[in-house]
């Protein structure tokens, strides 16, 4: 029997956090069975994580990274019984690199995986009078003694090749077992469904004007979960908190779903995921012609890719106008990420990536 891969995976939030859960803990199952041991250590713990996004709450922070260094130090003494350390994004919110520099001077391979533009300064309004602390010149340092770096997509690929030539693109994975079709659409308004977080809220207003154009000419709902949107102009607008154990059934009562954003060098960086999870559950995709949104949406097949306001009403009113359009391009972007984007297809892009990198063959 081969023996596994033992990987420490280092990184900032534990997994509550959406970007660990979907690009790390979703995928250990299969990665174990694929042979790829993974121990996950992350640098907040659950209550540093309740509080690092809110304004104040100093001593409460500080003892969150006291907590979390104090992690560190004993990563530092259990690295001998790891064959790999896997970096996700960043070890330590600041502060020198100190346990990677260890792991490469202990010729312990090193793989840095990072699924945004980490090397942006792009520091949370709650903790900008910390920003002096932040050091975006270390995601370079630690992508050039990594052994591999593996990356969400071609934008930070480039980036990536700058400092490694050992780059890998995968894209984060959708969970396809526990994100489907509902069974049946049925009747009544249309409803345009946008799904995500306070950060990514404001890019609704991105579309003000064409919800506002559609909320007059045609009977649909705009459903927002998960982030505070405002637009008096729309006539029905509905807001939902997002639950985890409530997402398939929030999905399920989309009919289109949206994604809104600027074309900037943050977003470039982002994965699409949002149109990705439509896409797992049958729904219909607009989204704006930014990034990668451009080869995960197959335009006119599983959705739409726009850039002006005008194009964006002459999408969804052509999806509004016609159910059974909705349901084809449903259809066409379910197989689209069953085929490339589900776990059972990227598990093991992850775990050939970390054979390469220990000199092994996946």
């Amino acid at each position: 029997m081969t023996k596994p891969i033992r990987v420490l995976c280092l990184m900032l939030y534990p997994t509550s956090n959406a970007s660990v859960r979907l690009r790390i803990e979703q995928q250990v199952p299969e990665l174990r069975r694929l042979g790829v041991e993974v121990t996950l250590s992350p640098f907040l713990d659950t209550q540093g994580l309740a509080v690092v996004f809110l304004r104040g709450h100093v001593l409460s922070k500080a003892a969150a990274v006291v907590r979390g260094f104090l992690r560190r130090a004993a990563d530092v003494f259990r690295l001998g019984r790891f064959d790999l350390l896997f970096i996700y994004r960043e070890s330590t919110p600041f502060g020198p690199e100190f346990i990677e520099r260890l792991a490469l001077a202990r010729s312990l391979p090193i793989v840095h995986d990072f699924d945004e533009a980490i090397f942006i300064p792009n520091i949370h309004p709650a903790n900008r009078g910390w920003a002096w602390l932040r050091d975006f010149g270390r995601p370079a340092r630690v992508a050039a003694m990594a052994t591999a770096v593996t990356v969400q997509n071609e934008y930070l690929a480039g980036f990536a090749r700058r400092w490694n030539p050992r780059v890998t693109v995968i894209p984060t994975p959708v969970d396809t077992d526990r994100r489907h079709p509902r069974d049946r659409r049925g009747r009544g308004p249309v409803v345009i469904g946008w799904l995500g977080s306070e950060t990514t809220a404001p890019y609704l207003h991105l579309v003000d004007q064409a919800l506002a154009r559609l909320s007059q000419d045609a009977d649909v709902i705009v459903r927002v979960v998960g982030g505070t949107y405002r637009n008096p102009a729309v006539r029905r607008l509905e807001q939902r908190e997002f639950a985890l154990d409530r997402e398939q059934s929030d999905l399920e009562g989309f009919d289109i779903g949206i994604l809104p954003e600027p074309d900037d060098d943050w977003t470039r960086g982002k994965g699409g995921y949002k149109a990705l999870l439509y896409m797992a559950a049958g729904i219909p995709v607009v989204a704006s012609r930014v990034g990668v949104n451009t080869d995960i949406v197959s335009d006119a097949e599983t959705g739409f890719c726009v850039s002006t306001t005008e194009e964006w009403i002459a999408a969804l009113r052509r999806l509004v106008a016609d159910p059974g359009l909705r349901e084809r391009m449903g259809a066409a972007g379910r197989a689209r990420v069953v085929d490339r984007y589900s776990i059972h297809v990227i598990a093991p892009l992850f775990a050939k990536a970390l054979a390469a990198a220990m000199g092994k063959t996946a």
